[in-house]
């Protein structure tokens, strides 16, 4: 009998229908220069001294003296160890506790196999969909936070087993402070509830109130499993390559029994690029890439200010979240601005009820286009008015 709750994944409101509707309008309107401010990928290749690992790699494949193949499950040791000394030794952990994968979306699916089937899930809406998506594939119930004003997680006075915090968030931008942090680790602790922290992003915090791991909150050890990868930071989007940390007070047997059954290792290729990202030569690289991204994302919040939108986010993360002005769903106002000045958004509704009248919009692309889009952005509203 098939899984027929793959069925409550929302097929009209996701990522899938959006990006159909372009590829269409793309096809019927070859001509025009369509200009992407909602793009997930990223616009900077993967660095020099990364790329000559991987070559060296695809050379060790070619003769059998230094041939990999099945057997590293968690990862190879050396990029455990490269993880743990440049991001996990100050807080204590071990390379135990480090797993390596192949993207954080299999992550935030994969994990919840550890636990319960009748665990109590708890998102933000709007939320990042795969969080939803995955727990509906392995007929798992979701249940939502309140927000406040400022899009920010309310913590709630009953009991939930799982927590997915994404912080900085994708999609409305923000990041949670030492403060709001610390409330969620201490419900946590309170209700023996287990908090899976996506932060992917954290190569884009500047704010001094904002943790680099939710390691550095007291507590966190014993409710929360941490989630990085290299994707935005490295540009391994096509690479995949991820990792986290499942701390030994929340299991040390399990999961590792789990993934024995069912992954046989990340890209072995992938996996030597990786150890490369934390070379000097290459964080260099890397972190003026990640200079640029923030050098164009805090240009689109302060274009979208300036033309009287809604702005939330941008700082400490690569997205920001826009009001639409005017009075239609995400996904009109996301079509009309296609089919008007040949610019494409995220529609809020993507990510959730609670994301209608709102758009995402990414400063992973260039600055060139960035300033293309606004200026079409600028020219439509004073023709409006």
């Amino acid at each position: 009998m098939l899984n027929k709750n793959i069925l409550k994944i929302d097929k009209v409101n996701a990522f899938s229908s959006a990006s159909a509707y372009v590829r269409e309008y793309r096809q019927q309107h070859p001509e025009r220069d369509v200009i992407s401010l909602g793009i997930g990928d990223v616009s900077k290749p993967v660095v020099k001294p990364v790329i000559e690992a991987m070559h060296k790699a695809v050379d060790d494949l070619s003769d059998m003296s230094t041939f990999s193949g099945y057997g590293n499950y968690y990862g190879i040791p050396e990029l455990r160890k490269a993880i743990l000394d440049n991001e996990y030794i100050r807080y204590g952990f071990t390379t135990e506790e480090i797993y390596v994968s192949d993207g954080t979306k299999s992550d935030c699916t994969n994990l919840l196999e550890l636990f319960d089937v009748n665990s109590r899930i708890l998102l933000r809406n709007p939320t990042y969909p795969i969080y939803r998506n995955a727990a509906f594939a392995l007929s798992r119930e979701v249940y939502y936070t309140e927000l406040d004003e400022n899009f920010r997680m309310i913590v709630p006075d009953e009991h939930y087993d799982i927590i997915f915090i994404c912080s900085p968030c994708n999609p409305v931008g923000t990041a949670m402070d030492y403060t709001e942090l610390t409330g969620w680790v201490n419900y946590a602790l309170k209700e023996n509830a287990c908090i899976i922290f996506d932060n992917v992003y954290r190569a884009f915090v500047s704010s001094p109130d904002v943790p680099e791991s939710i390691y550095e909150i007291p507590g966190a050890r014993k409710c929360a499993i941490e989630l990085r990868s290299f994707s935005k930071t490295a540009s391994f989007t096509g690479l995949r390559c991820s990792y986290f940390v499942l701390p030994k007070e929340i299991d040390s047997v399990l999961f590792k029994e789990r993934t024995i059954n069912r992954f046989n290792g990340a890209s072995y290729v992938a996996q030597k690029g990786a150890v490369a990202v934390f070379l000097p030569e290459s964080q260099k690289l890397i972190k003026e890439n990640i200079r640029l991204y923030k050098e164009n994302i805090s240009y689109l919040r302060t274009s979208f200010e300036e033309l009287g939108f809604e702005v939330t986010g941008g700082i400490d993360s690569p997205y920001i979240w826009v009001k639409n002005r005017e009075d239609i769903s995400s996904f009109d106002y996301f079509r009309k601005i296609l089919n008007s000045i040949n610019v494409i958004i995220v529609p809020g509704a993507i990510f959730g009820s609670k994301g209608e009248g709102y758009f995402r919009v990414s400063g992973l692309g260039t600055i060139e286009n960035s300033r293309i889009a606004m200026e079409r952005f600028r020219k439509y509203y004073e023709e409006k008015n």
